[in-house]
């Protein structure tokens, strides 16, 4: 290797260290200098989840414990943001709408403790068929966490 080949090489090699990249030991001169992945931020160009992906992913490996029971949640909040976004249609006890008339009644707190995936999917993204709205702009994602721990305390 040329000499100053060489010292282009070890200049590199410390800069991608200085950076936190991962260098790959070279063989030779021609051997290329690998990097670590960098992650993108969510929402930025390089997110390559969609909005319903992240929301979702977000469900599942930030707000669900192993029995899957929303944490970190403040019930009192999630009480009041029910009554003054929910109550309107689903009633006081959350008993208003039956998910399931043809079988076993299914309310919003049966649906909230059995199928939290769909409960969350349904509360950030609407329901046409059901002709529920989606929150996903309306409600923040922490109002939206304590609403669905209190609504897996309901009948």
């Amino acid at each position: 290797m040329n000499t100053w080949k060489n010292k282009a090489f070890i200049a590199l090699t410390l800069y991608g260290i200085a950076l936190g990249a991962t260098v790959v030991a070279a063989a030779g001169p021609k051997e290329p200098v690998k990097t670590a992945p960098v992650k993108p931020e969510p929402g930025s160009p390089g997110d390559t989840l969609t909005p319903v992906d992240a929301r979702m992913a977000y469900l599942v490996y930030k707000l669900l414990d192993k029995d899957g029971k929303i944490i970190g949640a403040d019930l009192k909040r999630g009480a009041k943001s029910f009554y003054q976004n929910c109550r309107p249609c689903h009633g006081e006890d959350g008993m208003r709408i039956n998910f399931n008339p043809g079988g076993q009644p299914e309310y919003i707190g049966i649906r909230a403790r059995k199928d939290l995936p769909t409960f969350w999917y349904q509360m950030n993204f609407g329901d046409e068929d059901r002709k529920m709205e989606a929150y996903i702009d309306e409600i923040p994602v922490d109002e939206m966490r304590d609403i669905a721990a209190y609504a897996q305390t309901l009948p």
